[in-house]
């Protein structure tokens, strides 16, 4: 069962446009970050992390939430911060990190060589047991960035200029400035409001 400490995730946190993305916008604020800016606390945050991502049925989402490693939740977040670092610096057109990138791929070919991950067809599907490994549900997570790495395109990679969450810009003209207008574009047009009031 939740405790008040844990996550709410709500559909505002999964504007990315990929998992991958969804997974490097896990805290509050990238730009100005909160003394609480974690958003990744526990199994239990990761666990409905991966329930609200669609990654996860419930029955796989309680599987993880019991997971009693304490390393788990630092490995998540160590591929979050790597899938940030690659996608942000792809967003404004920079080279990614090659330490962040090694990351990733060796994350990801640690739990396929491990026999940790099966693929099915192109995908990876995690049994029940692998949904209880912490190597598993790394692996799985850095399968999703690798994958990302190779098929979103550069072009239509944005970094919200208020937030600094990650997304893909499907707008037909490629316009889209922000996350989310009831966010963050919101807040902006706000901060100019008052900025003019005075």
């Amino acid at each position: 069962m939740p405790d008040d400490a844990d996550t709410v995730w709500l559909p505002e946190h999964f504007i990315g446009g990929h998992a991958a993305l969804d997974l490097a916008n896990a805290v509050f604020d990238r730009r100005i970050p909160a003394p609480d800016n974690e958003l990744l606390k526990s199994a239990r945050d990761v666990a409905g992390w991966l329930r609200a991502s669609g990654l996860a049925d419930d029955s796989q989402a309680q599987a993880v939430a019991g997971v009693a490693d304490a390393g788990l939740v630092e490995r998540v977040r160590e591929i979050r911060e790597a899938s940030h670092s690659i996608f942000a610096a792809r967003a404004a057109a920079r080279s990614p990190p090659a330490e962040a990138l090694g990351l990733l791929f060796r994350r990801a070919a640690n739990g396929l060589s491990a026999g940790r991950l099966e693929p099915c067809s192109t995908r990876l599907d995690l049994n029940f047991v692998q949904w209880q490994d912490p190597e598993a549900i790394t692996a799985f997570l850095a399968m999703l960035s690798v994958e990302a790495f190779f098929t979103l395109p550069d072009e239509r990679l944005r970094s919200c200029p208020r937030c600094g969450w990650l997304f893909v810009d499907t707008s037909r003209g490629g316009k889209r400035r922000w996350c989310s207008m009831r966010t963050c574009g919101n807040r902006e047009k706000a901060s100019r409001h008052n900025a003019h009031a005075h």
